[in-house]
């Protein structure tokens, strides 16, 4: 179950006993987490109803025990196991039996959740939760679902925001291409976004500029775009900006090798009939990453990128045996690239 359907069962107050959460996105389990907390539980009441375990070396017994307490002039008793607690780690044979008994026979007034972000499918504890429970994967949000979601946040602010403004957020959050990037890490974004307009109602295009400054991994694509044109002009100006923001040559030439090799990578599965989500399980690169790299560099010839790579390679060594000025060298690379 993803997120929405999540969401869609918490509406329509289909809960269930016994949650996992996992994925990458926990920040959006922590958020699904407090909307059950305000459904389930009476309000003021959650020091008596609501148990987190964070601790490492979690104790079985104490869990079950409190599992079976019954709630307190609540709906329900919620408790929460946090990925502090180590679930996964539990390994004794007596306190595994334990918990299968519970999940197979849950108490009808407690809600479980358990977050495990990459469970171990191969273990029967997982087998267990899986069959008898109801795993919610968070998975990090498509071009559609971040718009949503940020669309969400800003009226809830009282601000406005176009379309095109939008997009330039999302584009310079780099959460689309950066695999590490969380929503936790765009709402901090987005809430020094809407603090630094203060009274002012719409956020503008500069607003964006100034919050985020461009990423070099953006920086090197769009670079590697204007070079590919024939507006080597612009590449160069790039360049100049990036060494203005305190890249080394070096630095750069490096990310600008590693960009090309990914294309060149994602052009030879794609060319073999692979689609993208088996080209990023063949690469180890989660799928936005390559769906990102086919829309970017599909005017790119292979033949191209492997005469790239070896020039690359060749003034990489030049580079590193201080036969040639590393402001140079890259220089030369632009323009070799077409």
């Amino acid at each position: 179950m993803n997120y929405k359907e999540f969401n869609n069962n918490i509406k329509n107050n289909a809960v269930n006993p016994v949650y996992l959460f996992t994925g990458p996105e926990q920040y959006i389990g922590h958020m699904m987490e407090k909307t059950l907390i305000d459904m389930e539980i009476s309000k003021g009441l959650e020091a008596l109803n609501l148990t987190i375990y964070s601790d490492k070396n979690l104790d079985v017994s104490e869990l079950l025990a409190t599992c079976e307490t019954l709630p307190m002039m609540s709906k329900k008793r919620m408790i929460v196991i946090r990925k502090e607690a180590q679930f996964d780690k539990i390994t004794g044979k007596h306190d595994l039996e334990r918990l299968t008994f519970y999940f197979e026979n849950p108490c009808p007034s407690t809600l479980l959740i358990i977050y495990w972000e990459q469970p171990d499918k191969r273990k029967k504890i997982y087998k267990t939760i899986a069959k008898n429970s109801t795993v919610v994967v968070f998975e990090k949000l498509d071009s559609g679902e971040i718009q949503a979601w940020l669309t969400k946040r800003i009226n809830n602010a009282g601000k406005k925001i176009s379309r095109s403004v939008m997009g330039l957020f999302v584009q310079r959050s780099m959460y689309l291409v950066n695999e590490k990037k969380t929503m936790e890490m765009v709402d901090h974004e987005l809430n020094s976004l809407i603090d630094y307009i203060g009274d002012r109602e719409e956020i503008t295009k500069e607003d964006i500029l100034l919050i985020l400054p461009q990423s070099i991994e953006d920086g090197i694509f769009k670079m590697i775009d204007y070079a590919m044109t024939g507006d080597k002009g612009q590449a160069l100006l790039m360049l100049n900006q990036l060494y203005q923001e305190g890249e080394s040559p070096f630095g750069v030439f490096s990310l600008l090798l590693r960009q090309i090799r990914m294309l060149l990578m994602v052009k030879i599965y794609t060319k073999k009939g692979l689609p993208p989500k088996s080209v990023a399980s063949e690469m180890k690169v989660a799928p936005f990453i390559v769906n990102k790299i086919l829309k970017n560099g599909k005017n790119y010839p292979i033949d191209n990128l492997w005469d790239l790579i070896i020039i690359g390679a060749d003034l990489d060594a030049q580079m590193k045996l201080g036969e040639i000025d590393q402001h140079l060298a890259l220089e030369l690379f632009l323009m070799k690239i077409e």
